[in-house]
Order: structure tokens, then C-alpha cells, then sequence
């Protein structure tokens, strides 16, 4: 303790001085009053030292002894601070506040988080959320997590399972939907085309065939029934029975596809010159408080980088966001590109197109392309035709499920 007053860290310390022609016997004095001090400077007729406060009051005997005057010159150490600051109650309890504002936010829901929801909307869940009281800047305590649970499932037959926990300041909420049963083979009505074409091939593994080879088929008009006709001669007359069945099979025809892109006929290249604008602010929940720079961007081509600071201790997530703007300048430049090397480039983009909507089997057997030449507006077209076979018979599942199959 005795080193901690020296060095003037508790309680504090005072620099004071003393003049008088008795400044060396009241020195004497103070060493048989077992006074302390430290830092002794002396100069002429005025001695500065350092001594404790508790010191001060019994060094006033002695000034009157030996005539000499004391001024306090400087006052250090944490007691000082102390009484300073209870000096000036306002900045005492705004430092107070700051110290307790993170523990009293975090005592509040300040972000509601759902996920695992597909089929059901968020805003479905949010407002059933909020007919139990349940929103953004409510207490924690007041949360009934087992409570929501259960009106959450109740109020929406689409959820198998729900949980609800709390992260800090986060209330996150997981959902698992109710799968949809697939539908059973044995409900498939009949196969239909999945694609207008032209039928070259027909294969049928169980039903009957409702179209023959050649045939110019066109969108959902049903390929193989789901029936066998069973006939049979019953007293000299013929009797036709349809029994029916899963409809297997597969149907090849030749489908037509049709498309169509540009390319311009120069490259546009970007070169960052280096120069930025930034703008900063603070997010509070939905108000925006700009801190500095400027919001627009003062160059005519930029890029614009944001970004977005979250103020995160432990599990706590303050609802304040530091907002940072960057706006880079660019230099355009324009390269010419050949005609081959654009119509290459059209014809690249019109395949990728088809492609997307042919089916995986599907073999090209005719490809045929038109190009075109806009030199005026700096453009080339291509239009691609593509002949390609491919299996497209799909089931269609009828509205009446409740018939029996035989398989």
C-alpha cells in the first residue's frame, strides 16, 4: 500500500509549494512529524514537493511555526477523480449509462429470425407472431417459447415441427414443413406427350397405344392408355373387357426447337483509376444517421461497394449497423470484335438456350442456323433450329385417385 501512495495511484497525491524564510526547519519538522514527502525541488527561496493528502492538514501547525506559506499546485490520483466526477453528476451518470446500456439492451428481442419455410410465407409466420404479442423491442422474459410452439403448429397444418430459442438478443425460429406424399405409380392415368413432335417410335410395356408412328402428336395428348381390352366369345358372341393397368412404355418422336440471340460487335473493358468516395452511417433500426462523406457518387462510372459492420459482444447483437458506401471510378474503354468472332458468340448463347430445354437423352439429328448483320446498330443475330429425338412420354396422374390398377 505504501508503494501504491508513492507512486500516487490511491489515494492521490498533492504538488505543492512552500515559501518562507523557515522553508528548511519546517523541512526538519516535518521529518520528526514522520510527514512524508518526495520529489523535493528547491529553488531560491521556494521548495516544491509531493505529499499525501492525509499529510496536508498536519502540516498546517508547523507553517505557522516557521512563517512559511503553502500553495497546492497540483492535485493528483484516483480519489481526485473521484470527487471530480461526483462534482459534475451529469457525465458521472452518462458514464454510468454507457456501462449499462449494453447489459439493459440486451434484455430485449431485437431480431426475429425464421427459417426452414418454403411453402408457408414468412409474412404468414410474422403475423401469427404478432397476434400473440410477439415483435421486435420486447422483453425476453415475456417470451413463451414452449406457448408459440404449439400456436405455430396449431395455426398451420403445413408444419410437422417448430423450434423456438433464444440467441442473445435473437429470437430464431426453425420450421420442417410436411412433405407432400408422392404420388403412387399405380394412380397414373396414362402417358402424354410432354412436347408437341412427330412419333417415330413406339415401345409399350403395359397398356395400349393411342397414337401410331408418324403421327404429329401435340402437348398432353395421351400416348398410352392405362387399359387392355380383353375379349372373349361367349355364346357365339364376342365380348370386349378393358381391364386397367399401369401404362409403361416409351415414345420417341422428332422435336423441333427454335432460338434466338445477339452479340455486339465491340467489348466494353472497365480500368478502376483508383479514386474512391466513401460515405459513412449509423443504422438504428429503420433511421439512418449519416456520420460523414458524401451520399452520391461524384464520378459519372463507378462501382458501388457496400458494407455493413454489426456491433457483436459474446452472444449479444446490438440492433445498430455501421453503414460504409464505396464509390470506385472506372475508365471505359470499347475494343472492336470481329463479326466471326461475335456471330460465334450468338450462335453460343442460342445453344446454350436449347439446350436448357432438351431432355437429357435427347440425340441431335438436324441443326440448322440463320445469321444476321446489324453493323448499324453494332450487333449480329443468330436463329438456331434444332431437329432432336427424344422420349417424351410423361405420366399424367388423374383427378379420380381412388380407382384399383392391376400391375
Amino acid at each position: 500500500m505504501a508503494v501504491l501512495e508513492q507512486r500516487g495511484l490511491w489515494p492521490g497525491y498533492l504538488l505543492i509549494s512552500l515559501q518562507g524564510p523557515g522553508v528548511a526547519k519546517l523541512l526538519n519538522l516535518t521529518v520528526e512529524n514522520r510527514i512524508f514527502f518526495w520529489d523535493l525541488h528547491y529553488k531560491e527561496d521556494t521548495v516544491t514537493v509531493k505529499i499525501r493528502p492525509r499529510d496536508f492538514k498536519r502540516l498546517r501547525p508547523l507553517l505557522k511555526k516557521t512563517g512559511c506559506r503553502v500553495k497546492i499546485l497540483q492535485k493528483k490520483g484516483t480519489l481526485f477523480i473521484l470527487l471530480q466526477g461526483w462534482r459534475r453528476k451529469g457525465l458521472l451518470a452518462g458514464i454510468i449509462l454507457i456501462l449499462l446500456l449494453p447489459c439493459l439492451l440486451s434484455q430485449f428481442v431485437w431480431q426475429i429470425d425464421i427459417r426452414g419455410n418454403n411453402a408457408v410465407e414468412t409474412k404468414e409466420i410474422s403475423n401469427i407472431l404478432g397476434n400473440s404479442g410477439v415483435h421486435k423491442g420486447m422483453l425476453k422474459n415475456k417470451v413463451d417459447l414452449s406457448g408459440l410452439e404449439r400456436e405455430l403448429l396449431l395455426e398451420l397444418k403445413e408444419l410437422q415441427w417448430v423450434g423456438i430459442s433464444l440467441d442473445g438478443v435473437r429470437l430464431d425460429i426453425r420450421v420442417v414443413e410436411r412433405q407432400g406424399e408422392p404420388p403412387s405409380p399405380a394412380a397414373i392415368d396414362s402417358l402424354v406427350a410432354a412436347k408437341d413432335g412427330l412419333v417415330t417410335n413406339i415401345l409399350v410395356l403395359s397398356g395400349e397405344a393411342c397414337v401410331d408412328v408418324g403421327d404429329t402428336v401435340q402437348k398432353g395428348q395421351a400416348l398410352i392408355a392405362g387399359k387392355i381390352t380383353h375379349a372373349e366369345e361367349y355364346n357365339d358372341e364376342i365380348v370386349e373387357e378393358e381391364i386397367e393397368v399401369q401404362p409403361k412404355g416409351k415414345v420417341t418422336a422428332l422435336v423441333w426447337y427454335e432460338s434466338y440471340a445477339e452479340a455486339p460487335l465491340y467489348r466494353v473493358l472497365k480500368r478502376k483509376t483508383g479514386r474512391c468516395s466513401r460515405f459513412y452511417a449509423l443504422r438504428l433500426k429503420e433511421q439512418e444517421f449519416p456520420l460523414g462523406g458524401t451520399r452520391e457518387s461524384p464520378y459519372r462510372n463507378y462501382e458501388l461497394e457496400k458494407i455493413k459492420r454489426h456491433f457483436v459482444w459474446r452472444n449479444l447483437y446490438l440492433p445498430v449497423e455501421l453503414l460504409n458506401n464505396n464509390y470506385w471510378e472506372f475508365e471505359v474503354e470499347t475494343q472492336p470484335i470481329s463479326s466471326r468472332d461475335a456471330l460465334q458468340q450468338a450462335k453460343n448463347e442460342a445453344l446454350q438456350k436449347i439446350e436448357a430445354l432438351l431432355s437429357k437423352e435427347a440425340v441431335i439429328k438436324k441443326r440448322t442456323a440463320g445469321e444476321y448483320y446489324f453493323h448499324e446498330l453494332g450487333t449480329v443475330g443468330c436463329r438456331l433450329m434444332i431437329e432432336a429425338l427424344e422420349d417424351i412420354a410423361v405420366p399424367q396422374i388423374p383427378a379420380d385417385k381412388g380407382r384399383e390398377f392391376i400391375s
